[in-house]
């Protein structure tokens, strides 16, 4: 193993398992860069105006040429499940959860509901609810999680452990019982050593154009 591999473990909405595998850092080329936000340690208060960092924007080019590549269309990128994301992966990075608490809880430092997400899913509601929780959107939130330990975060690491991961594969190109889901918004949270995704099956009202009221 050399010096460019590190462990990595990843946790899923569907499994609640953890799963480590050693991954390289080699990075992909071709993807669209844009200003980087994620040293930033609070969120806007407007989860409309929500936008992705440098290496966000990295991990969603990444993700949708993955989907390219399976015949699947592009997910809107969603300000609001963003928002999610990004509030999120703070969490983590301040919290570090461990032991019977997976990634996918939730620290009571915020306006959220705080839970402890097991194996056993008996907290599922505590991630399906966090969308309607800290924005407008009205639908359930579905996340898939990654972290790395000993160095930050890489969009190149996040994708290859969840392509790694036949229930983080499947979320992403919805196969198996996410063949039924098709994804209508994407948030996107990258922070330290973790980054998260969240799909979601309704469109982000924070996308729609405004009305001009002049035209009425």
């Amino acid at each position: 193993m050399n010096g460019y591999n590190r462990l990595i473990a990843i946790s899923i909405l569907c499994s609640g398992i953890f799963i480590a595998g050693y991954i390289s850092n080699q990075l992909p080329v071709n993807a669209k860069l844009i200003k980087s936000n994620d040293t930033i340690e609070q969120m806007n208060d407007n989860p409309c105006e929500t936008s992705l960092s440098d290496k966000e924007q990295q991990l969603y080019t990444l993700v949708m040429e993955y989907r390219k590549s399976k015949g699947l269309p592009d997910i809107p990128v969603s300000p609001s499940l963003s928002f999610v994301a990004q509030t999120h992966v703070r969490d983590l990075e301040k919290h570090n959860f461990s032991g019977r608490c997976n990634m996918h809880s939730w620290s009571s430092d915020g306006k959220w509901s705080s839970c402890c997400y097991t194996s056993d899913h008996t907290r599922a509601k505590c991630m399906w609810d966090k969308p309607r929780e800290l924005t407008a959107y009205t639908g359930h939130g579905f996340e898939i999680s990654t972290a790395v330990y000993g160095a930050s975060m890489t969009p190149a690491q996040a994708l290859r452990s969840w392509q790694s991961s036949a229930p983080h594969n499947a979320v992403m190109i919805n196969h198996g019982i996410w063949k039924s889901h098709p994804w209508k918004a994407i948030g996107i949270g990258m922070y330290g050593k973790y980054a998260v995704i969240w799909f979601g099956k309704e469109a982000d009202s924070c996308n729609k154009p405004a009305v001009d009221k002049t035209l009425e």
